[in-house]
Protein backbone atom coordinates (compact mmCIF):
# COMPACT_ATOMS: atom_id res chain seq x y z
CA UNK A 1 0.00 0.00 0.00
CA UNK A 2 1.38 3.51 -1.11
CA UNK A 3 0.06 6.90 -0.38
CA UNK A 4 0.55 10.15 -1.81
CA UNK A 5 -0.33 13.37 -0.04
CA UNK A 6 -1.02 16.03 -1.66
CA UNK A 7 -0.50 19.45 1.18
CA UNK A 8 -2.40 22.68 1.23
CA UNK A 9 -4.67 21.36 -1.44
CA UNK A 10 -8.73 21.46 -1.02
CA UNK A 11 -10.89 17.88 -0.16
CA UNK A 12 -13.20 17.22 -1.96
CA UNK A 13 -16.70 16.74 -0.25
CA UNK A 14 -20.01 15.88 -1.72
CA UNK A 15 -23.30 15.87 -0.35
CA UNK A 16 -26.30 13.74 -1.21
CA UNK A 17 -29.33 15.01 -1.39
CA UNK A 18 -32.87 13.56 -2.21
CA UNK A 19 -34.14 17.03 -3.72
CA UNK A 20 -32.67 20.06 -5.28
CA UNK A 21 -31.33 22.62 -2.97
CA UNK A 22 -30.88 25.41 -4.48
CA UNK A 23 -32.43 28.34 -4.27
CA UNK A 24 -33.32 27.44 -0.45
CA UNK A 25 -37.53 26.95 -0.69
CA UNK A 26 -37.88 24.98 3.06
CA UNK A 27 -36.17 25.05 6.07
CA UNK A 28 -34.69 21.86 5.38
CA UNK A 29 -33.10 23.36 1.93
CA UNK A 30 -31.66 26.25 4.12
CA UNK A 31 -29.95 23.73 6.54
CA UNK A 32 -28.19 21.91 3.92
CA UNK A 33 -27.55 24.62 1.81
CA UNK A 34 -26.12 26.92 4.47
CA UNK A 35 -24.35 24.08 5.58
CA UNK A 36 -22.73 23.32 1.81
CA UNK A 37 -21.65 27.52 1.53
CA UNK A 38 -19.75 27.91 5.09
CA UNK A 39 -18.02 24.36 4.05
CA UNK A 40 -17.05 26.02 0.53
CA UNK A 41 -15.99 29.06 2.13
CA UNK A 42 -13.82 26.90 4.79
CA UNK A 43 -11.89 25.97 1.65
CA UNK A 44 -13.28 22.50 0.87
CA UNK A 45 -14.60 22.14 -2.92
CA UNK A 46 -18.34 20.70 -2.36
CA UNK A 47 -20.46 19.42 -4.94
CA UNK A 48 -24.13 18.85 -3.95
CA UNK A 49 -25.53 15.75 -6.08
CA UNK A 50 -29.70 16.18 -5.72
CA UNK A 51 -31.23 12.93 -6.93
CA UNK A 52 -34.50 14.71 -8.02
CA UNK A 53 -35.37 18.29 -8.90
CA UNK A 54 -38.54 20.30 -8.73
CA UNK A 55 -41.92 20.33 -11.19
CA UNK A 56 -40.35 23.41 -12.97
CA UNK A 57 -37.17 21.56 -14.06
CA UNK A 58 -39.12 18.64 -16.02
CA UNK A 59 -41.05 21.19 -17.92
CA UNK A 60 -38.01 22.60 -19.17
CA UNK A 61 -36.23 18.77 -19.53
CA UNK A 62 -39.43 18.31 -22.51
CA UNK A 63 -37.99 21.57 -24.31
CA UNK A 64 -34.27 20.95 -23.86
CA UNK A 65 -33.88 17.61 -23.57
CA UNK A 66 -31.19 17.52 -20.97
CA UNK A 67 -31.03 15.62 -18.30
CA UNK A 68 -29.10 17.36 -15.77
CA UNK A 69 -28.95 20.93 -14.27
CA UNK A 70 -25.81 21.93 -13.06
CA UNK A 71 -25.36 25.23 -11.10
CA UNK A 72 -22.36 27.23 -9.83
CA UNK A 73 -23.96 28.07 -6.80
CA UNK A 74 -20.78 29.97 -5.96
CA UNK A 75 -16.66 29.51 -5.62
CA UNK A 76 -16.18 26.33 -4.34
CA UNK A 77 -19.86 25.06 -4.48
CA UNK A 78 -22.01 23.23 -7.03
CA UNK A 79 -25.50 21.71 -7.51
CA UNK A 80 -26.13 18.76 -9.80
CA UNK A 81 -29.50 17.64 -9.94
CA UNK A 82 -30.20 14.48 -11.66
CA UNK A 83 -33.41 15.37 -14.18
CA UNK A 84 -33.30 11.87 -15.15
CA UNK A 85 -37.13 10.55 -15.82
CA UNK A 86 -37.05 7.27 -13.93
CA UNK A 87 -36.31 9.74 -10.39
CA UNK A 88 -38.27 11.94 -11.47
CA UNK A 89 -41.45 9.74 -11.97
CA UNK A 90 -41.28 7.68 -8.73
CA UNK A 91 -40.81 11.27 -7.19
CA UNK A 92 -43.92 12.35 -8.85
CA UNK A 93 -46.09 8.99 -7.84
CA UNK A 94 -44.87 9.29 -3.93
CA UNK A 95 -45.87 12.43 -4.05
CA UNK A 96 -49.67 12.18 -5.43
CA UNK A 97 -49.87 9.29 -3.70
CA UNK A 98 -48.83 10.55 -0.12
CA UNK A 99 -46.11 8.51 0.44
CA UNK A 100 -42.53 9.11 1.90
CA UNK A 101 -39.47 9.02 0.61
CA UNK A 102 -38.88 5.22 1.24
CA UNK A 103 -38.26 4.63 -2.51
CA UNK A 104 -35.53 7.36 -2.09
CA UNK A 105 -33.89 5.48 0.60
CA UNK A 106 -34.41 1.71 -0.93
CA UNK A 107 -32.85 2.66 -4.28
CA UNK A 108 -29.73 4.03 -2.53
CA UNK A 109 -29.22 1.31 -0.37
CA UNK A 110 -29.16 -1.20 -3.01
CA UNK A 111 -26.66 1.18 -5.11
CA UNK A 112 -29.65 1.63 -7.95
CA UNK A 113 -28.10 5.39 -8.51
CA UNK A 114 -27.26 7.13 -11.53
CA UNK A 115 -24.16 7.17 -13.37
CA UNK A 116 -22.89 10.78 -12.47
CA UNK A 117 -23.55 10.07 -8.98
CA UNK A 118 -21.10 6.75 -9.08
CA UNK A 119 -18.61 9.18 -10.58
CA UNK A 120 -18.79 11.90 -8.07
CA UNK A 121 -18.93 9.13 -5.30
CA UNK A 122 -15.29 7.35 -6.69
CA UNK A 123 -14.11 11.03 -7.00
CA UNK A 124 -15.19 12.31 -3.39
CA UNK A 125 -12.68 12.62 -0.60
CA UNK A 126 -15.56 12.87 2.12
CA UNK A 127 -19.46 11.86 1.59
CA UNK A 128 -22.55 13.67 3.73
CA UNK A 129 -25.31 11.97 3.54
CA UNK A 130 -28.22 14.79 3.51
CA UNK A 131 -30.96 13.23 6.48
CA UNK A 132 -31.76 9.88 7.25
CA UNK A 133 -33.11 9.51 3.83
CA UNK A 134 -30.41 9.10 2.34
CA UNK A 135 -28.15 5.99 3.17
CA UNK A 136 -24.66 4.81 2.56
CA UNK A 137 -24.64 3.67 -1.26
CA UNK A 138 -22.86 0.29 -1.40
CA UNK A 139 -19.65 -0.15 -3.71
CA UNK A 140 -16.01 0.62 -3.84
CA UNK A 141 -16.85 3.69 -2.42
CA UNK A 142 -18.29 2.49 0.77
CA UNK A 143 -14.96 2.51 2.96
CA UNK A 144 -14.69 6.04 2.50
CA UNK A 145 -15.39 8.69 5.26
CA UNK A 146 -19.24 8.75 5.10
CA UNK A 147 -21.16 11.47 7.26
CA UNK A 148 -24.38 11.86 8.19
CA UNK A 149 -26.35 15.51 8.38
CA UNK A 150 -29.03 15.45 11.25
CA UNK A 151 -32.32 17.57 10.55
CA UNK A 152 -34.40 16.38 12.92
CA UNK A 153 -35.41 12.57 14.33
CA UNK A 154 -37.49 11.53 11.46
CA UNK A 155 -38.93 8.96 13.52
CA UNK A 156 -40.69 11.24 15.45
CA UNK A 157 -42.08 13.22 12.52
CA UNK A 158 -43.34 10.22 11.16
CA UNK A 159 -45.16 9.48 14.48
CA UNK A 160 -47.05 12.94 14.42
CA UNK A 161 -48.36 12.77 10.19
CA UNK A 162 -51.00 10.53 8.46
CA UNK A 163 -51.54 7.27 8.98
CA UNK A 164 -50.17 6.40 5.92
CA UNK A 165 -46.53 7.78 6.85
CA UNK A 166 -46.58 6.67 10.51
CA UNK A 167 -46.80 3.24 10.04
CA UNK A 168 -43.51 3.58 8.69
CA UNK A 169 -42.06 5.29 11.51
CA UNK A 170 -40.67 1.97 13.62
CA UNK A 171 -39.17 0.90 9.80
CA UNK A 172 -37.08 4.72 10.40
CA UNK A 173 -36.48 4.39 13.87
CA UNK A 174 -34.45 1.33 13.55
CA UNK A 175 -32.70 3.46 10.62
CA UNK A 176 -31.50 6.32 12.83
CA UNK A 177 -30.55 3.74 15.55
CA UNK A 178 -28.64 1.82 13.08
CA UNK A 179 -26.90 5.27 12.53
CA UNK A 180 -24.31 5.32 15.07
CA UNK A 181 -22.81 2.77 14.29
CA UNK A 182 -22.77 2.89 10.26
CA UNK A 183 -21.07 6.66 9.80
CA UNK A 184 -17.77 8.04 10.61
CA UNK A 185 -19.75 10.97 12.72
CA UNK A 186 -23.29 12.21 12.76
CA UNK A 187 -24.17 15.97 12.73
CA UNK A 188 -27.31 16.57 15.00
CA UNK A 189 -29.29 19.91 14.82
CA UNK A 190 -30.40 19.65 18.30
CA UNK A 191 -29.83 17.88 21.62
CA UNK A 192 -32.56 16.11 21.02
CA UNK A 193 -31.22 13.92 17.93
CA UNK A 194 -28.01 14.39 19.45
CA UNK A 195 -28.88 12.62 22.79
CA UNK A 196 -30.78 9.99 20.32
CA UNK A 197 -27.90 8.63 18.70
CA UNK A 198 -25.52 9.53 21.51
CA UNK A 199 -27.55 6.38 23.55
CA UNK A 200 -26.99 4.34 20.46
CA UNK A 201 -23.11 4.91 20.08
CA UNK A 202 -22.91 1.61 22.62
CA UNK A 203 -18.88 2.14 21.65
CA UNK A 204 -18.81 6.03 22.56
CA UNK A 205 -17.33 6.46 19.55
CA UNK A 206 -19.10 9.17 17.97
CA UNK A 207 -18.04 12.98 18.44
CA UNK A 208 -21.58 14.24 17.00
CA UNK A 209 -20.34 17.70 16.16
CA UNK A 210 -23.97 19.79 16.93
CA UNK A 211 -24.88 21.85 13.77
CA UNK A 212 -27.70 23.65 15.27
CA UNK A 213 -29.56 25.21 12.49
CA UNK A 214 -27.93 28.60 12.08
CA UNK A 215 -28.10 30.99 9.08
CA UNK A 216 -25.74 33.37 7.23
CA UNK A 217 -26.46 36.97 9.12
CA UNK A 218 -25.13 38.71 6.11
CA UNK A 219 -27.65 37.61 3.97
CA UNK A 220 -30.48 39.06 5.69
CA UNK A 221 -28.91 42.47 5.31
CA UNK A 222 -31.48 44.11 2.90
CA UNK A 223 -31.68 47.87 1.74
CA UNK A 224 -32.90 50.52 3.59
CA UNK A 225 -36.15 51.23 1.43
CA UNK A 226 -37.50 47.06 1.19
CA UNK A 227 -39.38 47.41 4.39
CA UNK A 228 -41.60 50.46 3.10
CA UNK A 229 -41.63 48.88 -0.22
CA UNK A 230 -43.03 45.56 1.18
CA UNK A 231 -45.15 47.07 3.81
CA UNK A 232 -46.91 49.44 1.07
CA UNK A 233 -47.68 46.13 -1.30
CA UNK A 234 -49.14 44.53 2.07
CA UNK A 235 -51.06 47.73 2.69
CA UNK A 236 -50.10 48.34 5.92
CA UNK A 237 -49.52 51.73 7.47
CA UNK A 238 -47.02 53.05 9.85
CA UNK A 239 -49.58 52.46 12.98
CA UNK A 240 -49.57 48.93 11.89
CA UNK A 241 -48.02 46.11 14.04
CA UNK A 242 -47.01 43.11 11.61
CA UNK A 243 -46.22 39.66 13.38
CA UNK A 244 -44.82 37.20 10.76
CA UNK A 245 -45.05 33.48 10.53
CA UNK A 246 -42.73 31.62 8.04
CA UNK A 247 -42.88 28.01 7.32
CA UNK A 248 -43.31 25.38 4.72
CA UNK A 249 -45.98 22.67 3.93
CA UNK A 250 -44.98 20.79 6.36
CA UNK A 251 -47.68 18.74 9.17
CA UNK A 252 -46.37 21.23 12.26
CA UNK A 253 -46.57 24.12 10.23
CA UNK A 254 -49.44 23.35 9.37
CA UNK A 255 -50.75 22.32 12.95
CA UNK A 256 -49.97 25.82 14.17
CA UNK A 257 -51.76 27.55 11.07
CA UNK A 258 -54.59 26.16 11.84
CA UNK A 259 -54.24 27.59 15.62
CA UNK A 260 -53.47 30.77 13.90
CA UNK A 261 -56.29 30.89 12.02
CA UNK A 262 -58.48 30.29 14.84
CA UNK A 263 -56.73 32.55 16.89
CA UNK A 264 -57.50 35.78 14.00
CA UNK A 265 -61.25 34.72 13.64
CA UNK A 266 -61.96 34.91 17.99
CA UNK A 267 -59.73 38.18 18.49
CA UNK A 268 -60.51 39.92 15.36
CA UNK A 269 -62.18 42.80 17.30
CA UNK A 270 -59.06 42.87 19.12
CA UNK A 271 -56.47 42.62 16.75
CA UNK A 272 -58.07 45.59 14.81
CA UNK A 273 -58.55 47.68 17.40
CA UNK A 274 -54.20 47.45 17.76
CA UNK A 275 -53.29 47.06 14.45
CA UNK A 276 -51.66 43.74 14.62
CA UNK A 277 -51.84 41.51 11.26
CA UNK A 278 -50.17 38.35 10.72
CA UNK A 279 -48.55 37.26 7.60
CA UNK A 280 -48.40 34.07 7.12
CA UNK A 281 -45.15 33.47 4.88
CA UNK A 282 -44.35 30.55 2.52
CA UNK A 283 -46.06 27.51 1.28
CA UNK A 284 -47.23 26.12 4.73
CA UNK A 285 -50.49 28.33 2.91
CA UNK A 286 -50.58 26.94 -0.57
CA UNK A 287 -52.10 30.01 -2.31
CA UNK A 288 -52.01 33.98 -1.75
CA UNK A 289 -55.15 35.23 0.39
CA UNK A 290 -56.46 37.66 2.76
CA UNK A 291 -58.88 36.62 5.84
CA UNK A 292 -59.17 39.76 7.76
CA UNK A 293 -56.07 40.24 10.28
CA UNK A 294 -54.60 37.47 8.29
CA UNK A 295 -51.91 37.72 5.50
CA UNK A 296 -50.58 34.57 3.21
CA UNK A 297 -48.41 34.97 0.52
CA UNK A 298 -47.93 31.50 -0.28
CA UNK A 299 -44.49 30.29 -1.97
CA UNK A 300 -42.31 33.20 -2.61
CA UNK A 301 -39.25 33.22 -3.98
CA UNK A 302 -37.54 35.24 -1.71
CA UNK A 303 -38.88 35.28 2.29
CA UNK A 304 -36.00 38.21 3.36
CA UNK A 305 -37.74 41.12 2.13
CA UNK A 306 -40.76 39.74 3.74
CA UNK A 307 -38.52 39.18 6.94
CA UNK A 308 -37.81 43.08 7.07
CA UNK A 309 -41.09 44.14 7.07
CA UNK A 310 -42.05 42.36 10.08
CA UNK A 311 -42.32 43.64 13.45
CA UNK A 312 -41.52 40.52 15.15
CA UNK A 313 -41.23 36.69 14.39
CA UNK A 314 -44.19 34.54 15.54
CA UNK A 315 -43.87 30.49 16.20
CA UNK A 316 -46.90 29.01 17.49
CA UNK A 317 -45.47 25.58 16.90
CA UNK A 318 -45.68 23.06 19.68
CA UNK A 319 -45.19 19.20 17.88
CA UNK A 320 -42.14 17.91 15.85
CA UNK A 321 -38.68 17.21 15.97
CA UNK A 322 -35.51 18.71 16.10
CA UNK A 323 -35.45 22.85 15.90
CA UNK A 324 -37.25 25.39 13.59
CA UNK A 325 -34.89 26.93 10.88
CA UNK A 326 -36.95 29.92 11.38
CA UNK A 327 -36.21 30.61 14.35
CA UNK A 328 -32.91 31.25 13.23
CA UNK A 329 -34.40 33.58 10.26
CA UNK A 330 -36.37 35.88 13.19
CA UNK A 331 -32.67 36.11 14.42
CA UNK A 332 -30.50 36.97 11.58
CA UNK A 333 -33.50 39.57 10.65
CA UNK A 334 -32.97 40.96 14.34
CA UNK A 335 -37.09 40.35 14.51
CA UNK A 336 -37.68 39.73 18.35
CA UNK A 337 -39.25 36.49 18.53
CA UNK A 338 -42.96 35.76 19.99
CA UNK A 339 -42.94 31.76 20.77
CA UNK A 340 -44.00 28.69 21.92
CA UNK A 341 -41.75 26.74 24.50
CA UNK A 342 -41.45 24.36 21.86
CA UNK A 343 -40.80 26.61 19.70
CA UNK A 344 -37.29 27.53 20.29
CA UNK A 345 -35.92 24.40 21.02
CA UNK A 346 -32.55 23.43 19.91
CA UNK A 347 -31.61 27.18 21.10
CA UNK A 348 -30.16 28.90 23.83
CA UNK A 349 -33.06 31.35 23.98
CA UNK A 350 -34.09 32.19 27.51
CA UNK A 351 -37.92 33.01 28.11
CA UNK A 352 -39.10 36.44 28.91
CA UNK A 353 -35.35 37.88 28.13
CA UNK A 354 -34.66 36.51 24.85
CA UNK A 355 -38.14 35.85 24.11
CA UNK A 356 -41.48 36.52 24.48
CA UNK A 357 -42.89 32.95 25.50
CA UNK A 358 -46.74 31.92 25.33
CA UNK A 359 -48.30 28.60 25.02
CA UNK A 360 -51.56 27.53 22.69
CA UNK A 361 -54.12 29.38 24.38
CA UNK A 362 -52.17 32.82 26.00
CA UNK A 363 -50.74 34.54 22.54
CA UNK A 364 -53.45 37.28 23.24
CA UNK A 365 -51.78 37.99 26.67
CA UNK A 366 -48.37 37.61 24.72
CA UNK A 367 -49.21 40.23 21.99
CA UNK A 368 -50.63 42.27 24.31
CA UNK A 369 -47.15 42.23 26.41
CA UNK A 370 -45.19 42.70 23.23
CA UNK A 371 -47.31 45.74 22.49
CA UNK A 372 -47.19 47.64 25.59
CA UNK A 373 -43.22 46.51 26.69
CA UNK A 374 -41.68 48.38 24.27
CA UNK A 375 -41.79 50.91 21.07
CA UNK A 376 -41.07 48.92 17.76
CA UNK A 377 -37.55 51.03 17.87
CA UNK A 378 -36.98 49.36 21.29
CA UNK A 379 -37.58 45.85 20.11
CA UNK A 380 -35.73 46.68 17.06
CA UNK A 381 -32.27 47.43 19.63
CA UNK A 382 -33.62 44.45 21.92
CA UNK A 383 -33.81 41.76 19.10
CA UNK A 384 -30.24 42.86 18.15
CA UNK A 385 -28.56 42.57 21.25
CA UNK A 386 -30.05 39.27 21.53
CA UNK A 387 -28.41 38.30 18.04
CA UNK A 388 -25.12 39.56 19.28
CA UNK A 389 -25.53 37.45 22.85
CA UNK A 390 -26.38 34.05 20.49
CA UNK A 391 -24.53 34.48 17.33
CA UNK A 392 -21.92 31.65 18.27
CA UNK A 393 -24.59 29.51 18.04
CA UNK A 394 -26.98 30.86 15.61
CA UNK A 395 -24.18 31.80 12.34
CA UNK A 396 -24.05 29.23 9.84
CA UNK A 397 -20.11 29.54 9.45
CA UNK A 398 -19.02 29.60 13.10
CA UNK A 399 -20.90 26.61 13.97
CA UNK A 400 -19.78 24.83 11.04
CA UNK A 401 -16.17 26.01 11.57
CA UNK A 402 -16.96 24.60 14.91
CA UNK A 403 -18.04 21.28 14.04
CA UNK A 404 -15.77 20.08 11.32
CA UNK A 405 -12.49 21.12 13.48
CA UNK A 406 -13.65 18.17 15.50
CA UNK A 407 -13.24 15.65 12.87
CA UNK A 408 -9.75 14.49 11.49
CA UNK A 409 -11.20 13.74 8.04
CA UNK A 410 -12.17 17.67 7.73
CA UNK A 411 -8.44 18.09 8.03
CA UNK A 412 -7.61 20.24 5.59
CA UNK A 413 -3.54 20.55 5.76
CA UNK A 414 -3.30 16.99 3.90
CA UNK A 415 -5.46 15.04 1.65
CA UNK A 416 -4.38 11.07 1.76
CA UNK A 417 -5.08 9.45 -2.22
CA UNK A 418 -4.57 5.84 -1.62
CA UNK A 419 -3.59 3.25 -3.88
CA UNK A 420 -5.22 0.22 -2.34
CA UNK A 421 -7.79 0.18 0.48
CA UNK A 422 -6.56 1.42 3.66
CA UNK A 423 -7.73 0.07 7.22
CA UNK A 424 -10.53 2.33 8.60
CA UNK A 425 -10.26 4.19 12.10
CA UNK A 426 -13.84 3.27 12.41
CA UNK A 427 -16.66 1.88 10.11
CA UNK A 428 -16.38 2.95 6.55
CA UNK A 429 -13.82 5.47 7.74
CA UNK A 430 -10.87 6.15 5.21
CA UNK A 431 -9.08 8.95 3.19
CA UNK A 432 -10.27 8.79 -0.69
CA UNK A 433 -9.11 8.53 -3.62
CA UNK A 434 -10.39 11.46 -6.10
CA UNK A 435 -10.39 11.83 -10.06
CA UNK A 436 -12.58 14.21 -12.74
CA UNK A 437 -16.65 14.78 -12.59
CA UNK A 438 -15.57 17.44 -9.81
CA UNK A 439 -13.50 19.07 -12.66
CA UNK A 440 -16.38 18.87 -14.87
CA UNK A 441 -18.76 20.54 -13.00
CA UNK A 442 -16.41 23.30 -11.13
CA UNK A 443 -14.49 24.30 -14.06
CA UNK A 444 -17.76 26.41 -14.73
CA UNK A 445 -16.91 28.88 -11.93
CA UNK A 446 -17.09 32.18 -11.81
CA UNK A 447 -20.99 31.61 -14.28
CA UNK A 448 -24.41 32.00 -12.52
CA UNK A 449 -25.79 28.84 -13.54
CA UNK A 450 -24.78 26.69 -15.95
CA UNK A 451 -27.06 23.60 -17.88
CA UNK A 452 -25.20 20.85 -19.38
CA UNK A 453 -26.80 18.13 -21.91
CA UNK A 454 -26.65 14.18 -20.28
Amino acid sequence: MTHQIRRGDSKRILIVSGFRIFPNQTGAHLRTGGIARALARLGYEVLIYSLAGRRKDYHLLSRTRRNRKVVDVEKNLTEETNLGLGFGLIQTAARRLNYPRVWQYELLRRGLIPARLRRALAEADLIICDSSWCPKIPGPWSRKPWFMLSHNLEHRLLEHTALRHRRFAPWMRRIESAAASTFCDIFPCAEEDMQFFRSHDSIARLRLPLIRCGVDPAVYAVPPETRARVRAELGLSGKDRLLVFSGSHFEPNLHALETLREFCRSEAEFLDREHIYVLVLGSVCETPSREGAMIMTGRVPDAIPYLAAADAGLNPVTRGSGANVKLFEYLAARLPIISTAFGVRGTELRPQVDFVQFEPHGLKSAIQAFIGERSCEQWRAHADAVWNRNRADCDIQMLVARAVAQLPDFNLRETMMASSPATPSAPGCQAAEHASVYEQTTRIAGRPSTEEAG
